[in-house]
């Protein structure tokens, strides 16, 4: 019966692995650009879905006031939302034709933000 449970989690990982393989296309090597295009857009689809949290909506730089701010970074999982949220106010406003917000950017690197950080919070944003 342990030998059963000790292999449990193997069990699981070459599950995983499987299930993986065969949302990728399998063991097939080179060609199909129809399948391999479709994969290749699910995937980007799914990794951009990972990489914004569920419920994250955008508030605008200009506009939105602070406590707006604030509710968006805590929603998107920046630590120190309200430190941002009053740093992101505080500079307004932003250029609209700027959408990589180099203004900010430049602005919070002065509060030295952790890995990441500035990118989740102009992640967030919309000019």
């Amino acid at each position: 019966m342990t030998t059963m449970f000790r292999r449990m989690p193997a069990i699981g990982f070459l599950l995983t692995g499987a299930l993986l393989l065969a949302a990728c296309g399998g063991t097939e090597s080179g060609g199909g650009t129809e399948s391999g295009g479709a994969t290749n857009e699910a995937v980007t689809a799914t990794t951009t879905a990972m990489a914004e949290p569920a419920g994250a909506a955008k508030v605008s730089a200009n506009t939105a006031t602070e406590a707006e701010l604030e509710a968006a970074f805590e929603a998107a999982g920046i630590p120190n939302a309200g430190k941002w949220a009053e740093e992101v106010h505080e500079y307004r406003p932003y250029p609209a034709d700027d959408p990589d917000f180099g203004k900010l950017r430049e602005e919070l690197a002065k509060y030295h933000p952790g890995p990441g950080v500035v990118d989740k919070i102009v992640a967030t944003l919309t000019p």
